[in-house]
């Protein structure tokens, strides 16, 4: 399929954004079944457009129309990524390897500086093919990597906020770092 595939994916993914908006839970399903196919493709390391990612060495753009990205990138074995927000959808989905991934709930009202009550809400190992979403206010999530050369695939509309949050779960803190409003 190659270049037809990531096209239909981001077909499908314009069409469920036009039928339900930036509503991340309304148009989880659509996504999902929307990346199942690509998934499937065994050379998407070879294709895409390189780009900086914002956690790790290997990121490529597989689509990207100035709005929405399909990124793919790589997940270091054992380096968990930080607890950190988006202020906007993001998908999550598998392409090669395991990853542990976590979805926090923010407890407490915000009224502190730097200070944050995080609540785990979901917990699960995520294999190839399997898919998770984050959209605000849930948007805050961790993630490691659990076999080397694990791949994931991301998928957002729109850019990331200015002003992100990362989050120490353990400590009860946060602080805020300038993003590179990287989609």
């Amino acid at each position: 399929m190659g270049r037809a595939a990531v096209r239909d994916c981001a077909q499908a993914i314009h069409a469920a954004i036009a039928m339900h908006g930036n509503d991340g839970a309304a148009i989880a399903r659509r996504i999902r079944a929307a990346l199942a196919p690509l998934i499937q493709e065994p050379d998407l390391l070879e294709r895409g457009v390189e780009r900086q990612g914002n956690n790790v060495a290997f990121s490529r753009y597989l689509y990207y129309d100035g709005e929405l990205s399909i990124l793919i990138y790589e997940v270091p074995k054992g380096r968990p990524i930080q607890a950190h927000d988006h202020g906007i959808w993001e998908t999550l989905s598998v392409y090669r390897g395991r990853l542990r991934h976590t979805v926090y709930a923010r407890t407490d009202d915000g009224s502190v500086p730097g200070v944050a009550n995080l609540r785990v809400e979901e917990e699960a190992v995520l294999g190839p093919g399997d898919f998770a979403i984050v959209t605000p206010p849930a948007d805050i999530h961790s993630f490691t990597a659990l076999d080397e050369h694990t791949y994931g695939i991301t998928v957002v509309n729109g850019a990331y906020k200015g002003q992100r949050h990362y989050y120490d779960p353990v400590a009860g803190t946060y602080e805020v770092r300038a993003g590179r409003n990287v989609r």
